[in-house]
């Protein structure tokens, strides 16, 4: 039984890790045409980047005809925070769309995060020398390594 739970353990984290972007499946960005139109990143017409900003997660399932799904709803809230992030930088709607257009170079992310992972603070001095912008990743692999570490300890602990 405990191994069961043990492996389940380990596969619902390496769901979690391995699962493409949750905002992939709000965004569908198509880097061909790069307009500051809402449609192009909501998949829905809209008057401007502020509709999506105080749009709720119901809102857009009305718009959609369908109800979002947990990893929809997720996506929504995390290009929100991006969105709210950019202007803070005092970029224009038109330069956070194009942002979203730029395709991203997810094979790079996913080695740093792997470097992260196993090698912890030499995964991240490697992704420093090597993959320069994308060293970040290599410090979320650290802390999902630790949040793992701090999950098994406390069950460890907890079932004593």
């Amino acid at each position: 039984m405990k191994i069961q739970f043990r492996l389940s353990f380990f596969y619902l984290f390496l769901f979690i890790f391995l699962a493409p972007d949750p905002a992939s499946a709000v965004v569908h960005p198509t880097p061909d045409k790069q307009s500051s139109n809402l449609e192009q990143v909501t998949g829905f017409s809209a008057n401007s980047i502020d509709d999506l900003l105080n749009m709720s997660a119901k809102d857009l399932a009305k718009k959609r005809g369908k109800k979002l799904k947990l990893k929809e709803r997720l996506g929504l809230f995390i290009i929100k925070k991006e969105i709210r992030r950019a202007r803070k930088k005092g970029k224009s709607d038109a330069e956070i769309i194009q942002a979203f257009n730029e395709p991203r170079d997810s094979g790079r992310e996913t080695i740093s995060f792997i470097f992260g992972f196993l090698f912890g603070l030499l995964g991240i001095l490697f992704a420093l020398l090597f993959l320069k912008n994308h060293a970040r990743f290599a410090l979320y692999g650290l802390l999902a390594r630790l949040v793992i570490l701090a999950f098994v300890l406390f069950y460890f602990f907890y079932n004593r």
